[in-house]
């Protein structure tokens, strides 16, 4: 199909093109706003202290653990298998130094079958499981060392949002999109062309 003098295929109007562009752009730049977590201070100092204590090589498998855990309630708050933890399991996988974290999101130790449990409150608190998330993944992100980071973890942390530690804002967003323009280079001519 030959292309018409404005590079499009005949019967295109290139206005509804940049009409679709620009919706599309539009759309995609909404959908990219994530609602904004709620910081909770006292917990930041309460990590912060904690890190510093032990020290953040000790600390960083401990909190990494602590917040895949988290992560994994908060993505299925629904999954009731995920309600109650068993204390043994979590003193192996973050620490008895860590329940506070829990605590702050919701779990309470009670008994079980099985021994002592950490049970949580629920769907209820599924904001404060966020928060408390959020902290808790930017304790374990300030104790990775930026010099060993490969690039491929450093794209993933930016696409999910995540603080990069020595880098206090990534700003990947389009402000305005920016119009295509036309090209001012003539088209190559083919071979049998001349």
């Amino acid at each position: 199909m030959a292309a018409s003098a404005d590079g499009y295929a005949p019967g295109i109007n290139p206005d509804l093109v940049k009409e679709a562009m620009e919706a599309v752009a539009a759309v995609a730049a909404e959908s990219s706003t994530a609602p904004e977590v709620p910081e909770d201070l006292e917990l930041r100092k309460r990590l912060d202290a904690f890190t510093e204590e032990h020290g953040k090589d000790s600390v960083r498998q401990e909190l990494g653990n602590a917040a895949k855990i988290l992560q994994r309630l908060s993505e299925d708050i629904f999954n009731v298998k995920l309600h109650a933890m068993r204390r043994e399991v979590l003193e192996r996988t973050v620490g008895e130094s860590l329940f506070f974290t829990f605590e702050e999101a919701g779990f309470q130790e009670r008994k079980g079958e099985n021994g002592a449990v950490l049970q949580w409150v629920g769907p209820d608190g599924a904001q404060r499981l966020k928060a408390v998330l959020h902290e808790v993944q930017r304790a374990a992100d300030l104790c990775l060392d930026p010099s060993t980071m490969s690039f491929e973890q450093v794209s993933q942390m930016v696409a999910k949002g995540r603080f990069l530690p020595g880098i206090l804002e990534v700003n990947d967003k389009v402000e305005e999109p920016v119009a295509a323009k036309e090209s001012q280079l003539e088209r190559p001519k083919k071979p049998w062309e001349k």
